[in-house]
């Protein structure tokens, strides 16, 4: 489908089938990571009322067995889009760089193992917070750094959307080829190693039925939709979900071990061969965690079913609480292409976010071309 749009050395999909009783899942979440559980220090808004920020992030990073350390810039009564405002303030500027100073004073800063950096109260909170990934980094020379909105040079991981990343760039992508340079300009300027731009819209290849996401690095690039489902006001907060869904899947170890395919190119994987993790798959040289690719799909798997309940609800915020809640122990079918779901979707099976450890997608990601440095 995506070689009919014109994108080179796109690839067939498959999908990974993992079942595997209620209980056994929920044990085995803690060995999803190579050691202890990751711990991620999040700084970004807060609200009382609905998802934004850190009210949108930490609930689902906590919930895929992330260790949480939430630094709020902001305390707001809700997000900013209510047409009868908001009340709150910023968090004043030398408490982010307190509340380090403190964390590392108990000897608690080298466990950490990203930065998740996001909405800003004030301009000066920007070089606190680099101060913060500074002190942090020195503590832990492996944490990665993941910026969003992406406004810092020292980031690891920057994740725009294709307004941001025309700003950033003095650009206006239009294409997912377009998007893939002014990427590959955003890494080739600074230290970061991936761009996920979180958003296309109208550079994506279907803006009227699918929110595509792409995923560019160095060497390659991956794309990814999911079905657009109708909202009669679009949520707030969409962004700051999946940076972290996307963070958690660079993080986490992918704890199944798949066998030979099965007829058709449909990999099963084994209760059996889940202990010992596999080897893990390095991030960067630095982490161990998903590649690239399948946190993409661990994204868009998990965003969609959030989306689905909210749209179903017929609410305005997202509802994290209320998909998470539905059959979240369970694992079910994972990474089916949603070309094929969006002709039948009454006939398939609904995956959840299931289990501590890891999130089911249907989505599969393809690779937009192999050869960016020649092609462009």
């Amino acid at each position: 489908w995506l070689s009919s749009q014109g994108l080179p050395g796109t690839e067939g999909s498959s999908y990974t089938l993992m079942r595997f009783g209620p209980a056994r899942a929920f044990a085995l979440g803690a060995r999803g990571f190579a050691s202890r559980p990751p711990a991620v220090l999040s700084i970004q808004s807060h609200v009382c009322y609905g998802a934004a920020g850190n009210s949108a992030a930490v609930f689902p990073m906590r919930r895929l067995g992330v260790e949480v350390w939430p630094v709020n810039t902001v305390q707001f009564s809700n997000h900013t889009q209510y047409a009868e405002g908001w009340e709150g303030l910023p968090t004043p500027t030398e408490q982010i760089g307190l509340l380090a100073k403190g964390i590392e004073r108990i000897g608690a800063l080298g466990r950490c193992s990203a930065i998740l950096s996001g909405y800003l109260g004030t301009e000066e909170q920007g070089g606190a917070v680099l101060d913060v990934v500074r002190r942090v980094k020195a503590a832990n020379p492996a944490a990665l750094y993941c910026c969003d909105p992406a406004s810092a040079a020292s980031a690891d991981v920057l994740c725009p959307n294709v307004l941001e990343l025309g700003v950033m760039t003095r650009s206006e992508p239009d294409t997912p080829q377009a998007v893939v340079r002014a990427a590959r300009a955003l890494l080739g300027a600074g230290s970061a190693r991936l761009v996920l731009v979180k958003h296309l819209a109208h550079a994506g290849l279907s803006p009227d039925d699918s929110f595509e996401m792409l995923l560019v690095g160095h060497e390659e690039a991956w794309h990814i939709a999911t079905p657009l489902l109708p909202f009669g006001r679009p949520p707030v907060g969409v962004g700051d979900l999946t940076s972290a869904l996307f963070l958690v899947g660079l993080l986490q170890v992918d704890c199944t071990l798949p066998t030979a395919p099965a007829a058709g190119g449909v990999y099963h994987s084994s209760p059996h061969a889940m202990l010992p993790p596999p080897g893990p798959v390095p991030l960067f040289g630095l982490l161990q965690g998903r590649s690239p690719k399948a946190a993409l799909e661990h994204t868009a798997g998990a965003y969609f079913e959030v989306m689905r309940a909210t749209s179903e609800a017929e609410e305005y915020e997202l509802q994290l609480v209320a998909e998470s809640s539905r059959d979240w122990p369970r694992l079910a079918e994972i990474g089916r292409d949603w070309a094929g779901l969006a002709e039948r979707p009454e006939e398939n099976e609904s995956p959840r976010m299931t289990g501590p450890h890891t999130v089911s997608s249907r989505f599969t990601a393809s690779t937009v071309n192999r050869s960016p440095r020649k092609t462009g």
